[in-house]
Formats: C-alpha cells, structure tokens, sequence
C-alpha cells in the first residue's frame, strides 16, 4: 500500500470519529493517575486552557492530569505509550508535557516545574528534576503543538505513572477473637489487625457470603448473628487510588438463647394474670413469690400491687431476659409526650388501660386555653389524638389535657403532654 493510500485511510478515520470535548479540559477535571494503573488521554477537541508557568512551551489543547504522593515521597516517572496522531499535515505531530507544583489548587500560585519538558511522536517518559515532597499533589499537564504545522496535534495516548513516590505497599487485614462460641444477642469484640492503610474508607463485614454491615466506621456487631457462620472483613484504603484488602475467616458458633416475657397486664386486686412466656432455654420467672410455678414458661400472677416480672432463659451458660408488668388496679399510663411526624412510630398519643374505661373523656388545650382536641371512648389508635386541630397540623408546644374517667368515684387526671415535630 503506497503512503498517499495510507494517509487517505488513516485521515478518514480522523474525520468521520466524533469525539467530545474531553473530560479533563480543563485543570480543574484533572484526571486521577494512580501507580501502575493505565489511563487513557486524548488532546482531540481540547481548548488551550491554562498556561505552561513559563516552563516548557505555549500550551495548544490542553489537557490535565493529577498525583498525589505517599508518606515518604521520592522519584515518579509518568510514561506516555500508544501515541495515536491525526495525520492531516496541517496538524502537528508530536505532544509536550510536564508536571508541577502549585500553593494549593490547580491554578495558584506560586508553582514550581518538578519534571523535564518531555515531548515526542512515539514513546517518552516524564522524570522527576526534584525529588518529590511526600503528601503531595502535583498535576500533570499534556498539550498539543503545532510546530511545524498550522493547528496544534490531535493524538490519543496511554499515560502510566511509576516510582518510589507514588506505590504504596498492598494493604493486609486479618480478624480474630478470644471465643469463635457466641451467645445470640451478644457483641463479642472482633480484634482487627490493619497493616499499611493510612486511610480506611470503608468496612464491608460478610457472613455466610451475604454483607452483613458496610461503612465508614467498623460499627459491626455479633449481637445481629442468629445462626452458625462464617465471618470475614474486607477493607478499602485510600480515597484517591483506593486499594482493598480481605482477611481471613472466622468460623462462629452461635448459641440460640432468647426471651419474650409477653404482653403488659391489667387487673383488679384480687385478680389473676396468665404470663405467657416464650423463647429458647429454660426459663426462670423472678419474682417468683406471686407465681403458681416460676420454672414454666406459662404461669399463673397473683400480685397485691403493681409488680414487673423478669423471664430469664439459659440456653448452654448463655442468658437472655425479657420484662412484663402486671398493673394492679384502675391504673392509666399516660405518656407525657408524642411525635407525629409520619414515621408510624408514636404518631399519635396514646394512653395505656384506656380501653378498660369506654366513658373515658379526654380534653386538650393549646397554651392560650383554646380547645384543640375532645374525645369521648379513647380506646382504639384512630380514637387516639393525631396531633392536629380541624385538619391542620398543630406545631411542637406543651398542651394540658383533662382526663375524666366519667367512673362512680369521679376520676380526673390533668397534665401536660408535650407535641415534638
């Protein structure tokens, strides 16, 4: 194939590819390099944005790179392969660039050349003049020319960048702990073993092959683990060339232990209530003193006055305990404070053995005395007050309410109840 042919086939491909302004135009897109990893460039279509600092040589279609160094700095050698040229002769043939350092951002100055002014048609590299400080960030600016030519080069490329100051060593992490036999429900600490990670930026914790906890901060906890499993971390580090790293794996035996004591109860002196109690283990009811049998998980309350009972299961030397509260006599509890915010919890205000009371009227008043809120029956949740006033939220406040039982002896209760959006 003679070389007019070559050219008319490799110029037609240039003309008919449509390419967009590239990403990094401008210094401020800067693209990340990070060590040993290849990135792609492309000066086609770019402005000449910036200045070369009065360095190397007037920028024509620029375009922006940027590194930062390790903890210890040294050499870094940025190397540019696959040089791809649009040959229309009245385009330049050959890339230049450098890279330096600024007083802060891409354009402040003072700055300072910290490269040679590499430049070429093929392969070339760019090397550190100074060693490089550590913790640092340098940009790397890549630009077409015209020399020789009327309009500045259009080129595709790889860029690599290597050296002391940029590769950092794999991080490791392993997990370990005193005990591989937990107790359901309990957080036994994991000790975690980190090696060369400056900067975690997330954990990823993974149990039977499934991520149990991801996040920033090791907020994992074993007390979420119900069945026998296989545990193991994974690690990002770094949050510009972010590297992982995943550790060893832990096999947990998880001992099933749980309680569920049931339902609060509401009696007259005098009266009994059943305590269903449920769950894994054996139980134990305390206290025992008012109990047909406090070893069962079903038994039979006789208290004279409010008492709260504790079921305690064992299952294999692990425990786990749960509450119930027997109520002895006409006792209303009424919370001093609900929050109706669309959540579906605590939405509206509610008012514990109400439903023992069918005539039970309730009255609520703003803080000017005005009446926002009168029932009659306050026994089922959508008798129960909503927070607002015909129709129209009420803002967060204190408001005082009358409660009368409407019972032969008279009952009233008055308060306050506090409204939080």
């Amino acid at each position: 194939m003679s070389f007019n042919k070559l050219f008319l086939i490799v110029s037609s491909i240039f003309s008919v590819t449509s390419y967009a302004q590239p990403s990094n135009d401008a210094c401020d897109n800067a693209v990340r390099l990070c060590p040993l990893i290849t990135s792609s460039g492309t000066t086609i279509d770019a402005t000449t944005e910036g200045t070369d600092y009065g360095f190397c040589y007037v920028p024509e279609n620029t375009v922006w790179f940027v590194f930062t160094t390790n903890s210890t700095g040294g050499s870094a050698t940025v190397s540019f392969t696959n040089l791809v040229f649009n040959p229309d002769p009245t385009l330049g043939q050959s890339l230049q660039a450098f890279f330096f350092k600024t007083a802060g951002d891409c354009g402040v100055t003072p700055f300072s050349a910290m490269s040679n002014c590499g430049s070429g048609s093929s392969d070339f590299a760019l090397n550190e003049i100074i060693i490089l400080d550590p913790n640092t960030t340098y940009y790397v600016q890549v630009s077409g020319t015209s020399i020789g030519a009327i309009n500045p080069s259009e080129c595709t490329f790889d860029l690599t960048i290597s050296g002391s100051a940029v590769e950092n060593p794999d991080p490791t992490v392993s997990i370990s702990t005193t005990t591989t036999t937990i107790c359901q429900g309990v957080d036994e600490e994991i000790t975690v073993n980190i090696l060369d990670c400056d900067e975690i930026t997330n954990y990823e914790w993974t149990y039977n092959g499934s991520v149990v906890y991801s996040g920033p901060a090791n907020d994992f906890s074993t007390a979420d683990l119900t069945e026998d499993g296989t545990l193991s971390l994974s690690i990002s580090c770094g949050s510009f060339c972010e590297k992982t790293a995943n550790s060893n794996d832990l096999n947990l035996t998880i001992i099933p232990v749980s309680a569920e004591a049931g339902d609060d109860h509401f009696i007259e002196l005098g009266e009994q209530a059943t305590l269903l109690g449920s769950g894994i283990g054996s139980p134990t009811w305390t206290p025992g003193t008012s109990l047909t049998n406090p070893a069962e998980l079903t038994t039979i309350s006789s208290p004279d006055n409010t008492t709260t009972y504790f079921l305690t299961m064992e299952n294999m030397g692990c425990f786990a305990t749960d509450s119930v509260t027997v109520f002895v006599g006409e006792v209303l509890i009424i919370y001093s404070g609900f929050s109706p915010n669309g959540d579906n919890v605590n939405d509206r205000w509610h008012i514990i053995n109400s439903e023992k009371f069918p005539n039970m009227e309730v009255n609520i008043y703003d803080r000017s005395g005005q009446r926002v809120f009168s029932a009659v029956n306050y026994t089922t949740e959508d008798q129960w007050w909503d927070g607002t006033f015909k129709g129209k939220d009420l803002p967060t406040s204190v408001y005082y309410y009358v409660i009368r039982l409407n019972d032969e002896a008279g009952t009233e209760y008055k308060g306050y109840v506090t409204l939080i959006r």
